[in-house]
C-alpha cells in the first residue's frame, strides 16, 4: 500500500485523487518530521530534551535532499528551514569529517506531505507560488513509506548506537538514558549529517540494482 509502480512508472496519489508520475529527480520531493529518540544536553552538560528532525526526499531516488535538526516542534517556519537546505548547494567544513559530498539542490516541481497544520499552511503555499512548485497532500498515511522509512533506518542504524538514546517506547526506555546522555545538539548534527553522506545517500538504488 505504499508508493508504488504502476506500470513501468512510480506513482503517488494526491488527496484530490490524481496521480503524480515521479520521473525524474526533483519532480515529486516529500517532507516529514520525527522526535528524535536521543536525549541531548547543553554546552554546560545539563540535560535539555529530544530534538525534532525534518526530513526532505527525492521521492525518484529516495535521496535525502535536505534536513532540519533541532528543538523546535514542527511548523511552517521549520518546514520552510528544511527546504532551504534542500535547495541550497551544501557546503560543511572540514570539522564534520566528510568523505563523500553532499550534492544534491535545487527545488523540486511537487512537494508532497501529510495533512499536518503545518504542510496545509498558507505560509508554505506562498513560498511554493514563490519558488515554483506545487503542495500536494497525501491520499492516505501508507503514501509516506518513501519519507517515513529512514527515520525507521536511523532508529537502528545510528540513534541506538549513541549515548542518550531512550528507544521508540516510552515504558521500555533504558534506565541508564539520561545517565548516559552527553551530546549536544551540534554535535548529534555533525553525526547525522555524516552518516547521511558517507553512508544512507550512498547506497545502491535496490530497484535498479547499479545506482546510488
Amino acid at each position: 500500500r505504499s508508493v508504488g509502480w504502476r506500470g513501468s512508472s512510480l506513482s503517488v496519489k494526491t488527496r484530490n485523487g490524481e496521480y503524480l508520475n515521479v520521473e525524474y529527480s526533483n519532480h515529486v520531493w516529500q517532507c516529514d518530521h520525527t522526535k528524535v529518540d536521543i536525549l541531548l544536553v547543553d554546552k554546560f552538560g545539563d540535560l535539555v530534551d529530544r530534538p525534532w528532525l525534518t526530513t526532505v526526499i527525492d521521492t525518484y531516488s529516495r535521496c535525502i535532499v535536505g534536513i532540519r535538526l533541532g528543538f523546535d516542534a514542527p511548523s511552517s517556519q521549520v518546514t520552510a528551514l528544511a527546504l532551504r537546505h534542500a535547495i541550497l548547494s551544501k557546503n560543511y567544513s572540514p570539522d564534520y569529517d566528510l568523505n563523500c559530498e553532499w550534492g544534491t539542490y535545487g527545488k523540486p516541481e511537487y512537494f508532497f506531505t501529510d495533512g499536518g497544520k503545518d504542510f496545509r499552511s498558507n505560509h508554505l503555499r506562498q513560498i511554493g507560488i514563490q519558488l515554483g512548485f506545487t503542495c500536494d497532500l497525501r491520499n492516505r498515511p501508507s503514501e509516506g513509506g518513501v519519507v517515513e522509512r529512514p527515520f525507521g533506518t536511523f532508529n537502528t542504524e545510528l540513534w541506538s548506537m549513541l549515548p542518550g538514546y531512550t528507544g521508540s517506547n516510552v515504558q521500555e526506555r533504558p534506565e541508564e538514558a539520561e545517565k548516559d546522555a552527553c551530546l549536544t545538539l551540534r554535535e548529534l548534527e555533525k553525526l547525522l549529517v555524516r552518516y547521511i553522506v558517507d553512508n544512507y545517500n550512498q547506497r545502491i538504488d535496490a530497484r535498479l540494482g547499479d545506482q546510488t
